[in-house]
């Protein structure tokens, strides 16, 4: 029977313990929140008042549409580009030392090219070239040099 008592008394005395333990904690947040609203709340009225009252508002609508990028545009263009021709160099056994000779003459090709260009008012600010199609193909010129002996001359 004392055993029981005694098992009674532990388990009410622990719950009273942790009923207290909930009371004290609960004050403590209450505390600390009314802390809060008590520093919010000493804050000097006329400072309060000026923030409210702003002499120089300001339209959110119109600082948005000025700081998006309304100056922003693309353009898609379509030119024709040359397409230079290289000189190729070769020696020549069959020709006198010092002499050129143009065995071919260079031709410049055509290529047509779309490029999208991006620009920020009237600042170019990327091209990306999203087509190009060759028309006409460059012709490279063909330079022999003369590496051969020279022939004496009369």
């Amino acid at each position: 029977m004392k055993k029981e008592k005694n098992t009674k008394l532990i388990v009410i005395l622990t719950t009273l313990l942790f009923l207290a333990l909930l009371y004290f904690c609960a004050n403590i947040f209450h505390l600390l929140e009314f802390r809060n609203v008590q520093a919010v709340s000493s804050l000097d009225s006329i400072q309060v008042l000026k923030v409210l009252e702003n002499e120089n508002p300001v339209n959110i609508e119109e600082v948005i549409k000025e700081n998006r990028n309304i100056y922003m545009r693309e353009e898609m263009v379509y030119e024709e580009q040359d397409l230079e021709y290289t000189t190729q160099y070769i020696d020549n056994e069959n020709l006198p030392s010092g002499t050129i000779h143009v065995a071919q003459i260079g031709m410049n090709g055509i290529q047509s090219v779309i490029t999208i260009k991006r620009y920020n008012g009237e600042e170019l600010i990327s091209e990306q070239i999203v087509a190009s199609n060759v028309k006409k193909s460059s012709i490279n010129k063909v330079v022999e040099i003369g590496t051969g002996k020279r022939k004496k001359q009369l």
